[in-house]
């Protein structure tokens, strides 16, 4: 049970850090193509 609930719990962190940097990817990207008329 404990084991179980380890699991799902770094599951959850991995899940969450995966979303994460898929945004800051898809924001740099956006950012290179000149989507934003900002320099970083």
């Amino acid at each position: 049970m404990i084991r179980d609930e380890k699991t799902k719990k770094k599951n959850l962190w991995t899940a969450l850090g995966l979303v994460i940097f898929i945004v800051i990817l898809f924001v740099f990207t956006l950012y290179n193509v000149g989507v934003f008329e900002r320099s970083i």
